[in-house]
């Protein structure tokens, strides 16, 4: 099985240059987050994209650019039968508190699946969103069902496959080289990277069927 998690922000491939230097940025201080009211990012796409793996991934970052360590996180399953009001409170009461554990004075909440809520449940959260010592990450499949409000409190980050084919394939042999497998030529590379749509679940698979093909046969003696 092919080990194809990425473990930091160079090893994902974003949608496009501008999510990808918006990501940097915020990263790097370049860009002050939270801040003018966006103190979240809402991660959208196809599913297998890397939604998940990335909000882990930013956190810590992000935490160690305040020489933090791994950063606290609080994470909910996103679950509509569950009462709103009791989210919000559990919410508050954490925020209200002073975050022991994470060097940048920030709290961090990972809602996954978050257009599992309705629409009028998401809206109670908005004016939680208005704290300055929070930052919220989002994932979704469905964009178009996270209210308004929410997505202009966020910095909407696009995780849909991306047009440039050739960040897949050098990402595919950085894999192919991390795992011993041997290489595949270029356009077989482009060819996973098509099929797969930005779902890296898929291209995983493809690609270590693909490396099982040309794996040279033992030979008994």
């Amino acid at each position: 099985m092919i080990d194809f998690v990425p473990t930091t922000t160079a090893e994902m491939v974003f949608s496009d240059n501008e999510t990808k230097r918006l990501i940097n940025d915020i990263l790097s201080h370049r860009v002050t987050f939270p801040a003018y009211g966006k103190n979240s990012l809402i991660l959208f796409g196809v599913f297998g994209s890397g939604k998940t793996t990335y909000a882990k991934i930013f956190f810590d970052e992000y935490e160690r650019s305040y020489n933090g360590d791994t950063a606290f996180v609080t994470e909910f399953v996103v679950d509509s039968s569950e009462k709103i009001t009791t989210i919000i409170n559990k919410i508050t009461q954490i925020a209200d508190k002073v975050p022991l554990f994470n060097h940048s004075n920030k709290h961090y909440f990972f809602f996954d699946e978050f257009d599992n809520y309705q629409l009028e449940q998401q809206a109670r959260l908005k004016h939680f969103l208005n704290r300055n010592n929070i930052i919220c990450i989002m994932t979704t499949n469905n964009l178009h069902k996270i209210d308004k409000g929410i997505i202009n409190r966020s910095h909407v980050i696009n995780f849909n496959a991306s047009s440039n084919l050739d960040e897949y394939v050098e990402r595919m042999r950085q894999i192919i080289k991390d795992n011993y497998f041997p290489n595949l030529n270029y356009e077989t590379l482009k060819e996973i990277a098509e099929e797969s749509n930005g779902s890296w679940r898929d291209m995983s698979y493809l690609l270590e069927q693909c490396c099982n093909k040309v794996k040279p046969k033992l030979t008994l003696v």
